[in-house]
């Protein structure tokens, strides 16, 4: 499984580690916000983006079939984005370029620490955005992930990024989720937007949703899809 900036799995869910994105609003360490879209402040306008490379969809480790919920989505971002009538590079452009800049470094991971080394994913970052403005005249780069995330649950029902869903008992808690996360920055490296929409959480009750059923409520597919991209994709179309 290729390793990006990421590395969430199923099995392991760490609610004090923040995921990299500016618009998280949390509160001891959870996700505790509604609002699923962010348009950095003073940043480049989205709607002078004509041509976005879309990254590969990073998924959490421990998925059974990953390549369906990949396809999915990025079929599916790939769609709205050409009806608000953006170019879009494929993922595989970018996958491959990134995958070779991570060889030419051998890793950004340190193998005795295991920790990401900055200077290294630093230089795969910004060596990536530089190949795709140069050979497909990207005006921006579009990242999405399906994340790992500890949400709070009140009255039996968990209310995240814009979802909500019943958790089969309990009166309040924390219970594990799955987000999709969507961040762009333009070919400088400089953040765009954020936008994030829930999918489902990972837990009812005393027991770990089955895997078989993970990603096969296409409603709450296509709802979290539209709750992390409509925002970015209204500015794209209508402009200032």
């Amino acid at each position: 499984m290729t390793r990006w900036a990421g590395g969430d799995t199923l099995d392991a869910v760490d609610p004090a580690r923040p995921i990299g994105t500016v618009f998280r609003v949390m509160h001891a360490g959870r996700v505790v916000c509604l609002s699923a879209a962010f348009v950095i402040a003073g940043a480049r306008r989205p709607s002078s983006i004509t041509t976005v490379a879309l990254s590969p969809v990073e998924v959490p480790e421990g998925l059974d079939n990953p390549e369906p919920v990949r396809a999915w989505f990025d079929s599916a971002i790939t769609s709205e984005l050409v009806r608000a009538g953006v170019t879009v590079v494929p993922s595989r452009e970018a996958g491959a370029i990134w995958r070779r800049l991570v060889d030419s470094v051998h890793g950004f991971y340190s193998a005795f620490t295991g920790e990401r080394v900055s200077e290294k994913y630093d230089a795969v970052v910004m060596g990536t955005l530089r190949e795709l403005r140069v050979r497909f005249h990207a005006d921006a780069w579009l990242r999405p992930s399906v994340a790992v995330v500890a949400v709070d649950f009140e009255g039996g029902k968990a209310r995240w990024d814009g979802a909500s869903e019943g958790v089969g008992g309990g009166t309040s808690g924390t219970v594990p989720a799955l987000s999709l996360v969507i961040t762009v920055s333009d070919t400088a490296g400089r953040d765009l937007y954020a936008g994030r929409g829930g999918i489902q959480v990972l837990r009812k009750g005393f027991k770990d949703v089955p895997r078989d059923k993970l990603f096969s409520d296409s409603k709450r597919n296509l709802q979290a899809l539209h709750l992390a991209i409509d925002s970015l994709v209204a500015r794209v179309r209508t402009g200032p």
